[in-house]
């Protein structure tokens, strides 16, 4: 990983692995990134909706709940830095 000029977390192995990919495929991985993003965002939404009010609060802590909440959270946020990469690869944000 790396921190590009707008300071920004950047993939570098994406990159790398990107590194002489035609535009359009770019296009459809980033396309398809930010689907997946955006099904993160809501199953983490959702979990944080269902924790209790107290570990919602930041009370109590350590549930199975609270600990599916983190994990999707986790999940979200490293898919976040690879749509970002993606994004920054592909010089746009593509229109879905």
């Amino acid at each position: 990983m790396g921190i590009n000029e707008d300071g920004c977390v950047e993939l570098r192995p994406l990159v790398g692995l990107l590194a002489g990919v035609p535009e359009p495929l770019i296009e459809q991985l980033t396309i398809e990134a930010i689907g997946t993003h955006r099904s993160l965002v809501e199953k983490a939404e959702n979990l944080f909706e269902a924790l209790a009010p107290e570990i919602r609060t930041g009370k109590e802590a350590g549930s199975a709940e609270h600990l599916a909440y983190l994990n999707a959270t986790i999940k979200m946020h490293s898919q976040m830095s690879v749509l970002s990469t993606l994004i920054a690869i592909l010089g746009r944000t593509p229109t879905i």
